[in-house]
């Protein structure tokens, strides 16, 4: 994609997933969804793996559209997050997914690595749209709601895993392809510190088995407009101990 009279540069980092079954390494779905993406909006395209994968691990991805992978190799206890940092500074897009889908994946590198870069970070990505001076992205919400959103550049992006169909699978593309690789870079990871978290009460509250057209007719009041609660007033104490009682064994809050 060119803005102007300028090429924009666009970057995507690629982890291998590995299968559960088979324990083979494989391109993960939200990786192969973001290097599709990168493939559709043009400019210069650069693919990066941070890690120790051989060159098979990262064949699917040449096979997939990428035409080289410049691979990082960390040092024992580097900050991955800095590193990459360092790496991709010059780049106006950087495309990862969500999370690994292999190993240790804490979902938290996107946001180290937006944090160390000093960019906004989009998550949830779908689509993008060329703007004066940035781009309109279309983001995954929960519920199968969607949300725009304005940026400038540059910015770090995470793809959804439907985001773009992956290409099709080149064998030609995987023999062609090139895995180049760096020295292992250091950097010390920075020490992190744990503190106890405060455990808020969870109320008690019976789970509801309304669909979900009920649900929306008892929030608007419609019908008749009565309140779903029960308020007792009259009774002794025993009494009202025994409805919340019965309340709590109808919804099986309770087991005795």
């Amino acid at each position: 994609m060119k803005t102007s009279s300028y090429t924009l540069r666009i970057a995507v980092l690629v982890a291998p997933a590995v299968h559960p079954v088979s324990g083979r390494p494989y391109a993960g779905r939200a990786d192969s969804a973001a290097l599709a993406l990168a493939k559709s909006l043009g400019g210069e395209l650069s693919v990066f793996y941070a890690g120790t994968a051989d060159d098979a691990a990262l064949g699917d991805y040449l096979a997939q559209g990428a035409d080289k992978i410049e691979v990082l190799a960390m040092g024992a206890g580097a900050d991955i997050a800095s590193l990459l940092a360092i790496r991709l500074s010059n780049f106006d897009v950087v495309l990862c997914g969500a999370r690994s889908s292999g190993g240790d994946g804490s979902a938290l590198l996107p946001y180290a690595l937006a944090e160390a870069l000093g960019h906004p970070l989009l998550p949830e990505v779908l689509a993008f749209s060329a703007e004066r001076g940035g781009m309109r992205a279309l983001q995954s919400l929960p519920k199968g709601q969607r949300r725009q959103l304005l940026t400038p550049f540059p910015f770090v992006a995470t793809v959804h895993e439907r985001a773009a169909a992956p290409l099709p699978y080149s064998f030609a593309r995987k023999v062609e392809g090139k895995v180049l690789r760096s020295p292992p870079m250091g950097g010390a990871r920075a020490p992190v510190h744990y503190e106890p978290g405060d455990r808020r009460a969870r109320p008690l509250v019976a789970a509801s088995r309304a669909s979900g057209h009920e649900r929306l007719l008892g929030a608007i009041a419609a019908d008749d407009g009565k309140a779903t609660a029960q308020v007792v007033k009259q009774g002794d104490s025993v009494e009202k101990a025994q409805l919340v009682l019965d309340y709590l064994r109808q919804h099986q809050l309770i087991d005795f």
